[in-house]
């Protein structure tokens, strides 16, 4: 087994808050007053923004829940490790955290890829796997890797694409154009999404696929508006979103622009590409935080975009830490109807009972949905940057 690289990385890059201090340890086994629940979050890398805001969400619901007595009276200790979005690094952070941390439950891993990669060895560990972020389809579709162990919140790139059919529809969309990362994530979104499109008489003209790790993306713009096509679908993360606007507006394009995957915040975007760049592109969110009144849990909403602004963190990734806040009170809410939170199997079966309003994908309850299975069915909506704020356009909600 590899040393404790991961954790020390943790300890050098997250745990210099006093609140990731409170609530994170290391990978040993948790005592007998503890809960340990696992977190697998990109810390390092391309994506490693997204990972780090996932896990301070994490964090915070921590605290919150240890702070009002515990699960049951027994605080939890979140033991994160990072897998920096790569499969073969997520397939060692799910074997630390069944084997040597022995937790009673893993969230993770942001990317669809590292997820994929994850789930066989959890599933062979017996270790339930809550999914907060991960769209691809494959992860929950029971013809491919969904399985008793494991249990999603987050939309599907089919789900998203679903709910927004209506919203679509009426936009005027007659011709369009697809850029995505060359990963389970950004081919499943473009795939789904072209296949609502065409669906509508929409004629979808071609995909342009880069690289995770890219910073130049003069041709792909270029190869996008040289197909003609009035509406762009991107899907991406945030910094090379911001990247991909400013080329676009450096090349004078005219294109509508839909970014999706739900967690790209706006806000974020703008931070990075400039007011200019972003104006009257769109965006599909899962959590409105421009707005909290349009969550499941109004209140919950409310109370942690307080602690997020009262902790600092920066106001555009607060669209991926509220993942894993929601992801901890999933799991919390599943573990206080154990009797015994080292019995992995009665936590897999409470999961399947949760029913839980969320700051965050809505009425949280797990179900199945055409060929997925263990699925969380979320709201999705669609937003326009106009004059540097954010409208909501239109809402698709369950069901779809």
């Amino acid at each position: 087994m590899r040393p404790n690289t991961l954790v020390r990385t943790v300890a050098v890059g997250i745990l210099a808050t006093p609140l990731l201090a409170a609530c994170v340890s290391s990978p040993d086994a948790a005592s007998s007053d503890e809960i340990s629940i696992g977190v697998a979050q990109p810390l390092s890398g391309p994506v490693a923004s997204a990972g780090q805001a996932v896990a301070h969400g994490a964090e915070i619901a921590a605290q919150e829940i240890n702070s009002n007595g515990g699960i049951n009276g027994k605080n939890i200790k979140l033991v994160i490790e990072d897998d920096a979005n790569d499969p073969a690094t997520c397939v060692t952070v799910a074997q630390r955290l069944s084997q040597q941390a022995q937790v009673s439950a893993v969230m993770g891993g942001w990317g669809s890829s590292c997820t994929l990669a994850m789930q066989p060895v959890l599933e062979r560990a017996q270790v339930p796997l809550l999914v907060e972020t991960s769209s691809s389809d494959d992860v929950t579709d029971k013809n491919a890797s969904g399985n008793d162990w494991t249990y999603r919140i987050s939309p599907t790139s089919t789900m998203e694409a679903t709910a927004l059919k209506g919203v679509l529809g009426d936009m005027g969309i007659r011709k369009a154009f697809m850029l995505s990362v060359n990963n389970d994530f950004g081919l499943g979104a473009a795939e789904h999404y072209g296949d609502i499109l065409s669906g509508l008489g929409v004629d979808v003209l071609g995909t342009a696929k880069f690289d995770q790790t890219e910073q130049s993306f003069s041709t792909f713009v270029t190869q996008a508006i040289e197909s003609g096509a009035d509406t762009w679908i991107v899907t991406t993360d945030a910094a090379q979103i911001a990247l991909l606007l400013k080329e676009a507006q450096g090349q004078g394009a005219k294109a509508r622009i839909i970014t999706t995957g739900g967690s790209n915040s706006p806000v974020q975007v703008k931070d990075l590409a400039g007011t200019a760049a972003v104006e009257d592109t769109y965006a599909t969110m899962f959590y409105p935080s421009f707005d909290p009144s349009l969550a499941a849990d109004v209140a919950g909403a409310k109370k942690f975009n307080a602690a997020w602004e009262e902790k600092g963190y920066d106001p555009g990734e607060i669209t991926e830490g509220v993942r894993g806040y929601q992801g901890i009170k999933v799991l919390a809410a599943a573990l206080e109807n154990v009797e015994d939170p080292a019995d992995r199997e009665q936590v897999r079966d409470a999961l399947a009972e949760v029913q839980v309003d969320g700051a965050i994908y809505g009425e949280i309850a797990f179900q199945p949905w055409n060929d997925l299975m263990n699925q969380a069915i979320p709201p999705v909506y669609l937003v326009q940057t106009v004059n540097g704020e954010l409208k909501l356009v239109g809402t698709g909600n369950p069901p779809y």
